[in-house]
């Protein structure tokens, strides 16, 4: 199974959530093949979401911004898009099981706190 999280930049939503993915399907016994992207991604991750992210027991040395294209999309089993840019911006395909979109609020700001709110909602 192949399981994409996609925002607009991949740079702090759906990289929080493919860390989670990675971490929960381990501690599940599963091995789910997790992607996260961005419709426009950024440069890099911002060093306070690794932070945040490894202070969590998180595993962040393969986390990277990455584009649709850098990801098998029409391969992909599961498609949760996380902003609604990418919502309206992904194409559709018949590889695609199944398709969802979180609400996952973007931070206000790059500030721990701020942080910290959506990791526990993705955990959630």
């Amino acid at each position: 199974m192949k399981i994409a999280f996609i925002s607009t930049k991949n740079a702090v939503r759906s990289i929080i959530a493919e860390a989670v993915a990675k971490k929960l399907s381990k501690l599940a016994l599963i091995s789910p093949e997790i992607y996260s992207c961005g419709v426009e991604p950024a440069k890099e991750v911002p060093a306070e979401v690794n932070k945040v992210l490894q202070e969590r027991g998180y595993h962040t040395h393969d986390l990277k911004p990455k584009a649709l294209y850098d990801i098998p999309y029409e391969e992909i089993d599961v498609l949760i898009t996380v902003s609604p840019e990418a919502r309206d911006a992904c194409p559709y395909s018949m590889s695609h099981k199944r398709r969802e979109h979180w609400v996952v609020e973007e931070p206000k700001t790059l500030q721990k706190e701020d942080l910290i709110k959506v990791v526990e909602q993705v955990e959630e």
